[in-house]
């Protein structure tokens, strides 16, 4: 018999795990097919940012998480003497995405919380070590077919959708037939995480190394430490790959160690590339992740990608999947997150070609400039692509909301899955009462910010904004008739 699903999701990394949670959270059957026995035991993300914690917050994991986390302090970039160029400055404390701005993790110990969660949840069911080998789309559904590698056992299931989280070899996408756009970056980089025996002490912060003799990355969080290094032009990977060599690298780095300090866990050369899908679903297939786009780590935004397209994605299939929505709104993810995503691939390819320029005149250049005009670094903050809102990018519509503490309890725990107005203290009255709005839209939880916390709707000139699921803005609200007509533009969203 082959068992029904709404969703079948093929891959469970951290993009995976994070969507068949989001999910399951909205009462959806989720199956998700793995070729690995449990969680993948070495660490290849290892930075993710306070937007990302918001997703995590909304699975249940961030509390959890948050102390099995390093926080960094800053992204330095200096030279091949260790001396500073420029600093992107982070503080410790909570921001306005009510988390810490950036996290250093590790992998392993985030996809467990995220398998914890889902552990017995109702309507939830994994198959690991399955290799996926069929995928047949139909007009009301998609059999996947897949050989449990243990027992040679062949599996069929039925969904309704399925989504491709099954990385940079993406089966989904090689039938979905999309083709990449190349954005013009691609480089080999030796990849090594090192356990020391004691805590060494250093900084937590992520240092990019603008050496031309080698570029290189250091990163650490407590004894965990991360290098990256420039492969050039003739060297073999399997030479870099050397024990020997990789030692060789590291007590020569800008962050030292002794090979007796430490243990390596992991070393691989990857090719960093920068490649966007160019079509992300075909009818019932879609991808998200790595199966959609690729990007150099110089921003440490990769995963962070990934958790943002499915956050992107999750709230759009429980619509349509629940009939609350045709299914032109799955059309909107595409849309919506490639240019997103590309704007944060055309910052790391930025920042990749200063960290590896290696032409004197280019340097020279640089270092004049750097101690001319002392600057700080930002990552982007695009807004998304054309959608659900039509007007992505005037005063803030697009991007993500804030999140501050109303009544003593966080928005995004306050707010769940659903709609939101986030509205000015006094605007809700009359026919824009709460409890009027909850009879008309069930779907739309209503939330009145306090006298001192008004400046919040000052940047999107409004006396209330409604917020999608995933927290971006959707709409800005001037008056009572520009709500209403908002809020039934949405219709059936809200139901």
């Amino acid at each position: 018999m082959t068992d029904q699903f709404d969703v079948a999701i093929v891959g469970y990394g951290p993009v995976g795990a994070t969507l068949a949670n989001l999910l399951v959270q909205q009462g959806l059957r989720v199956a998700v097919l793995e070729r690995e026995g449990d969680v993948y035991h070495l660490a290849r993300a290892g930075h993710l940012d306070a937007e990302v914690m918001r997703v995590l917050q909304s699975i249940d994991i961030a509390d959890a998480f948050e102390p099995d986390t390093g926080q960094t302090k800053a992204m330095r970039f200096v030279n091949g003497d260790g001396k500073l160029l420029m600093e992107w400055k982070r503080g410790g404390e909570r921001g306005p995405n009510g988390w810490v701005s950036d996290y250093m993790f590790y992998q392993p110990t985030l996809e467990g919380h995220m398998r914890k969660r889902l552990a017995g949840a109702p309507g939830f069911k994994q198959f690991l070590m399955h290799d996926v080998y069929e995928i047949e789309s139909g007009a009301d559904g998609v059999t996947v077919r897949a050989e449990d590698v243990v027992s040679n056992k062949l599996v069929s299931l039925r969904a309704r959708y399925v989504v491709g989280c099954d990385g940079a070899r993406s089966l989904v996408r090689r039938l979905i037939g999309a083709t990449h756009e190349d954005l013009g970056f691609k480089q080999r980089w030796l990849v090594v995480n090192v356990n020391t025996h004691t805590d060494m002490g250093f900084e937590p912060v992520s240092t990019q190394i603008c050496d031309p003799a080698r570029p290189a990355y250091a990163g650490a969080s407590g004894q965990r430490l991360r290098w990256e290094f420039m492969v050039h032009d003739g060297e073999s990977s399997r030479e870099m790959l050397r024990h020997e060599n990789i030692w060789n690298l590291i007590e020569n780095s800008v962050r030292p160690i002794k090979r007796d300090q430490g243990e390596i866990i992991r070393s691989a050369v990857y090719t960093f590339e920068s490649l966007i899908a160019k079509r992300w679903r075909a009818g019932r297939l879609l991808i998200a992740g790595d199966a959609a786009h690729r990007m150099p780590p110089f921003l440490g935004q990769g995963m962070c990608a990934g958790v943002r397209d499915a956050s992107n994605l999750a709230w759009k299939l429980a619509a349509v999947l629940q009939g609350r929505a045709d299914e032109a709104l799955l059309d909107t993810y595409e849309s919506e997150r490639a240019p997103h995503v590309t704007a944060f691939t055309r910052g790391a390819i930025e920042a990749g070609k200063f960290v590896q320029m290696s032409d004197p005149t280019e340097i020279a250049a640089r270092m004049k400039d750097m101690q001319d005009n002392p600057k700080s670094f930002a990552p982007p903050n695009p807004h998304l692509g054309p959608g659900l809102s039509e007007v992505n990018g005037n005063n803030g519509i697009g991007r993500q909301f804030v999140q501050p503490v109303v009544n003593g309890q966080r928005l995004d725990d306050l707010v769940g899955h659903d709609f939101a107005l986030v509205a000015r203290a006094g605007f809700l009255t009359g026919a824009a009462s709460p409890a009027a709005l909850a009879g008309q839209w069930p779907g739309l939880k209503v939330v009145e910010l306090s006298p001192d916390q008004a400046a919040l709707l000052d940047p999107y000139a409004a006396v209330a904004v409604i917020l999608r699921p995933d927290r971006y803005v959707h709409a800005s609200v001037a008056d009572s008739a520009s709500l209403e007509q908002a809020l039934a533009k949405l219709g059936g969203l809200l139901l």
